[in-house]
């Protein structure tokens, strides 16, 4: 989230483009004075680097923060560093990814919901998007998982009740327990031989 570029924001196709992060790294220059350093690197795996869809209620909210994040601009004036930054600091610089952590968190207890770290919001929204009924390829790609085998491992509890359903529509189609996915369908005119369809005739063990 705090390496969301606003170059990489598309209203009109009403995509997002996930193209770099924030990182909080160690500093290894001898001469400086502090022990990490806080840089924007670029996403390098083809997976991570994706297109986020947008729908219309988000491009109307990020359209809102980008006229926030203007004014914010303006009052900073020549303190302003522009890096092209969605969510920066109030001086245009690369947000702590460990201050936004504990903000956060933060937030999370005061609206009740207990400790929450950012990281859960991306659980929650696979959780959702599972339980909707999405494939786990898709939830995969949104996620930026290096594998589909990645998402499975992580996300492969969810989809018992997907295996259980396929399993009882196998069972239906093959023990007729359940209507004919391709029932006979012939013109009102034809002829009635007495027969019945092949393909409308259900299985039997």
């Amino acid at each position: 989230m705090l390496g969301l570029m606003w170059n990489a924001f598309d209203p009109d196709a009403r995509t997002l483009r996930v193209t770099h992060s924030v990182k909080r790294l160690k500093n290894r220059d001898p001469d400086g004075i502090n022990k990490t350093r806080i840089v924007i690197s670029e996403l390098k795996t083809r997976r991570s680097r994706r297109v986020l869809c947008l729908t219309p209620e988000l491009i109307e909210a990020i359209k809102h923060h980008k006229a926030v994040h203007n004014k914010e601009r303006l009052k900073a004036g020549a303190d302003w560093t522009e890096h092209g930054l969605m969510f920066p600091t109030a001086f245009g610089n690369p947000s702590d990814p460990d201050t936004f952590s504990h903000l956060f968190s933060r937030l999370a207890k005061k609206t009740g919901l207990g400790h929450w770290h950012p990281h859960e919001l991306r659980h929650s929204g696979a959780s959702l998007m599972l339980a909707q009924g999405n494939p786990l390829h898709v939830v995969s790609e949104v996620l930026g998982h290096a594998s589909i085998a990645i998402t499975k491992d992580v996300y492969g509890h969810l989809l018992e009740g997907d295996r259980r359903a396929a399993t009882e529509a196998i069972s239906g189609a093959l023990l007729g327990k359940q209507p004919p996915v391709a029932p006979k369908v012939a013109p009102k005119d034809a002829e009635d031989t007495g027969r019945r369809s092949e393909i409308s005739r259900p299985l039997t063990a």
